[in-house]
């Protein structure tokens, strides 16, 4: 029975092209390489496993909305150095310690108030339950968020995108009295 088996796979393997129960495992799981493939492997599910707690747990944001947070952050630096090129201002490298800084500082702001919205009892208003910090912590999240975006259209219109597109306009018009978005006479 077990002969029967052995040759029924092994005319199913060849009748998909292959040499061989070598050749196939070769082909489908390069068992030649499994060695690698696995500390690979074991890595990533480590890092991703790790990122996933300390993003989620600490800081309280979803890996992929942490990167958001990071990319806004990278674009308020770029642009920020573009405008300050275009104006003629020498780059200093502590500007790149400023860019680390301000990154450390908004997640360890952030992860400290998530950690209070998470250890710290709510209080019950009106009948229902509040966790003021969980309040507190969408509030600092948002702050935050709608500064850096403020910095980046600051930064796009020192660069001179003020009147590319009627969006920019329209934020541009709007903000004008309150944000320093006027270009430069």
């Amino acid at each position: 029975m077990i002969k029967l088996l052995k040759k029924l796979a092994s005319d199913l393997i060849e009748d998909f092209g292959y040499n061989g129960y070598t050749d196939y495992f070769y082909s489908t799981f390069h068992s030649y390489m499994i060695k690698p493939i696995a500390i690979l492997s074991v890595s990533l599910s480590t890092f991703t496993f790790i990122t996933n707690a300390i993003f989620t747990d600490y800081v309280g944001l979803q890996p992929i909305v942490y990167l958001s947070f990071f990319v806004l952050l990278l674009m308020e630096f770029a642009t920020g150095i573009y405008a300050s090129l275009k104006e003629g201002k020498k780059i200093e490298s502590r500007k790149l310690g400023r860019f680390i800084l301000k990154i450390a500082s908004y997640t360890l702001v952030l992860t400290m108030v998530n950690i209070f919205s998470k250890h710290i009892g709510t209080i019950g208003l009106f009948g229902n339950d509040f966790n003021m910090y969980a309040y507190v912590y969408s509030i600092v999240l948002n702050m935050i968020i709608i500064q850096l975006i403020i910095s980046v259209l600051e930064n796009l219109s020192r660069l001179g995108f003020r009147e590319t597109s009627s969006v920019m306009q329209f934020i541009m018009k709007r903000f004008d009295k309150y944000l320093n978005l006027k270009e430069k006479e």
